[in-house]
Order: structure tokens, then C-alpha cells, then sequence
């Protein structure tokens, strides 16, 4: 398999892309009713947030990418697509 700088490029883009749209979104309405919630003592640090979700959306990005890199040799390549277009819609909805 041969790398293939502009496709990696692009879905870690199209990811990065999809989770910045959604925390542009939300940020400020975490800011009001987020701190109210009754958390558990094992809630994470807020300064967790961003870099876990990041690491999530760069580790789509590059499964998309590699998903991509083989589509010939998938058999149900159109229907991994819109699987993944599902995840990224529900993603920026969450």
C-alpha cells in the first residue's frame, strides 16, 4: 500500500473539520449548562476534553484514509462510505 499524502490530507481534514464545526456549535452553551450538571467523582478534568476528542476525530481521519487506500478490494466500499457518513453526521449532532 502506497501513502498517499492528499487523501491522508483530506480525511483527517473532512474529521477535523466535522469536529471543529461541532465544538464552534456548542462552545458556548457548555459554557452555561455543562459546570451545573451533578457530575460523578470520576468525572475527567475539562481540560481533557479537547485533546481526547482531537485524538478521536484524528484516529477517524486515518481510518477513513486507509478505508479509502483500499476501496478497490472492499466489495461493499459505497455502503462503508455512507456508514461513515452516518458516524460523522451523528458526531457533530451529539
Amino acid at each position: 500500500m502506497k501513502f498517499k499524502p492528499v487523501a491522508f490530507i483530506v480525511n483527517i481534514a473532512i474529521t477535523l473539520g466535522v469536529g471543529a464545526l461541532g465544538g464552534w456549535a456548542t462552545a458556548q452553551s457548555v459554557k452555561t449548562w455543562y459546570p451545573t450538571l451533578n457530575k460523578p467523582s470520576f468525572n475527567p478534568p475539562n481540560s481533557l476534553f479537547a485533546p481526547v476528542w482531537t485524538t478521536l476525530y484524528l484516529l477517524i481521519g486515518i481510518a477513513a484514509y486507509l478505508v479509502w487506500v483500499k476501496r478497490d478490494k472492499i466489495v461493499h466500499f459505497p455502503r462503508t462510505v455512507a456508514i461513515y457518513l452516518i458516524q460523522l453526521i451523528l458526531n457533530l449532532a451529539w
